[in-house]
């Protein structure tokens, strides 16, 4: 059995910040998990949805490459989830005829029509688990959340710019 000591002497070994990002993780996991549950009557799964939203938010038709940096997702990753909602008819590709290495993809009217189907499942759940926060936390959050996003993007570019990548 560990004792008090014993935890706080392994919490004072971990680097600055380590235990908040295991918090981050499983909050991360379980705010997935409870998504896919409530969207699993609109059958779409949640970066279903996301790639849904990053199409409606930027005009409807955007590179897969786009997708990708928008969803910080690789480009495997972008072409699958494409792929399972090309097929029920929610985006469409068209190919570029200027540049043939490019994609683009595009939301049908079906696609438009599934995800204001599905958005207000996800708005409530939203809501539900953001109850626990006041307005003030959630600004606070937002903002936190803001900034470690942009220094992990920028290490992501770093990192990605080195050669071998």
């Amino acid at each position: 059995m560990t004792t008090q000591a014993q935890k706080q002497s392994q919490i004072e070994q971990q680097a600055r910040g380590m235990a908040e990002w295991g918090t981050l993780h499983q909050t991360y996991n379980a705010i997935f998990k409870v998504a896919e549950l409530a969207l699993l009557p609109h059958n779409l799964s949640l970066p279903q949805l996301h790639l849904l939203s990053v199409l409606k938010q930027d005009g409807g038709i955007l590179t897969t490459g786009e997708i990708g940096r928008a969803m910080v997702k690789a480009p495997q990753t972008i072409t699958a989830l494409v792929d399972r909602l090309e097929e029920p008819g929610l985006v469409e590709r068209v190919f570029d005829r200027s540049d043939r290495r490019k994609t683009w993809v595009r939301l049908t009217a079906k696609g438009k029509r599934k995800l204001e189907e599905a958005m207000p499942a996800a708005n409530r759940l939203a809501e539900d688990i953001s109850s626990v926060l006041t307005n003030d936390e959630l600004r606070e959050l937002r903002t936190n959340t803001d900034r470690l996003r942009t220094a992990a993007m920028q290490r992501l570019a770093e990192a990605l710019a080195r050669p071998g990548f």
